[in-house]
């Protein structure tokens, strides 16, 4: 009787620990506000094909102050999954006319980037900045992809607790990035996910602005 117990319990335990829940797949769309302003978007839309999860993204901001365009930002993503792990990445970034790619690919055991930081090998898949993949937070401590320039960031990774936004009508879990880009510079930001593990929210401060992403069928500004 005991044996059967324990046989019981291990089958349990295995189960809870190796099944993987599959990332959030449909399209989401944020309006971006910089200090409460609308400055553009951040779309994203996934497919699914047999193994490969790919998401492709887009983001443009533009920051205007009496009719004159003070920043431009814009940037293209591609990404490939497999396993919850990045397979690929392809990425174009117009940086207010700074141009700037990303490039990684896995081949067999080598995990290959090369972009406008420089080329470089890895030892492991990494997780990109694209924010969308819930697997960014998973972790205390991060060696995230730079899906703008192939540069490294480091991240050490916080949970805040649930927090009902969107006027109370979205219970979603709190989490706040702390680290440092290459060049030297803070990144403060903080990511909200829902209980499907969908990301719906995010705040950060760039250039002592506010920059706030939400989602549009959410947007009541």
């Amino acid at each position: 009787m005991l044996k059967t117990l324990f046989f019981l319990i291990s089958i349990l335990y295995s189960s809870n620990t190796e099944i993987s829940r599959e990332p959030y797949l449909k399209d989401i769309m944020f309006n971006v506000y910089r200090n409460d302003s609308k400055i553009g978007y951040h779309k994203l839309n996934f497919t699914k094909n047999e193994d490969f999860i790919e998401s492709k993204i887009n983001i443009e901001f533009k920051v205007s102050f009496l009719g004159l365009t003070l920043y431009e930002y814009s940037h293209q993503n591609i990404e490939l999954w497999r396993d919850n792990s990045l397979f690929q990445l392809n990425t174009k970034t117009n940086k207010n006319g700074e141009i700037l790619d990303c490039n990684y690919k896995r081949i067999n055991d080598s995990y290959q980037v090369n972009g406008s930081f420089g080329k470089r090998l890895l030892q492991t898949s990494p997780v990109p900045t694209s924010y969308w993949n819930k697997k960014i937070v998973e972790n205390n401590l991060v060696n995230a992809l730079n899906t703008q320039d192939c540069s490294a960031l480091y991240f050490t990774v916080s949970y805040i607790g649930q927090d009902l936004i969107y006027n109370d009508s979205l219970l979603a879990d709190h989490f706040k990035l702390i680290g440092k880009e290459s060049s030297g510079e803070d990144v403060d930001i903080d990511l909200w996910y829902d209980q499907e593990d969908r990301w719906v929210k995010m705040i950060f401060v760039k250039d002592s602005s506010k920059i706030e992403y939400i989602l549009e069928q959410h947007d009541s500004k």
